[in-house]
C-alpha cells in the first residue's frame, strides 16, 4: 500500500473529530475544503465539540481553519501592464 510507505505530517488541526493539517490542506486544494470546516462549524453549534478538553490551547479550533487557508493560499502576482 502505497499510502504507508509515504510519512505526512498529522499535526491535528481539530482535535476534536481528528481532522490533520495535511487534510485539510489537501481538501484546498481540491476545492472541498468547505465540507470540513462546515462540518465542524455545525458540530460547533451543534455543542458536540470538546475543544475545553481535547484542543491543548483550550480554543476553538475554527479560527485555525481560516489562518491555514490564509497560508496556504497561492501567492498572486500584480501583473503591471
Amino acid at each position: 500500500m502505497d499510502c504507508c510507505n509515504e510519512k505526512i505530517d498529522k499535526k491535528l488541526l481539530c482535535y476534536c473529530f481528528n481532522i490533520s493539517e495535511h487534510a485539510y490542506f489537501e481538501a484546498l486544494k481540491q476545492n472541498k475544503a468547505h465540507i470540513l470546516k462546515e462540518f465542524v462549524v455545525f458540530q460547533t453549534k451543534h455543542n458536540y465539540c470538546h475543544c475545553k478538553n481535547l484542543n491543548p490551547s483550550k480554543q476553538c479550533c475554527l479560527k485555525d481553519f481560516k489562518a491555514l487557508e490564509k497560508a496556504k493560499r497561492p501567492i498572486q502576482h500584480k501583473i503591471k501592464r
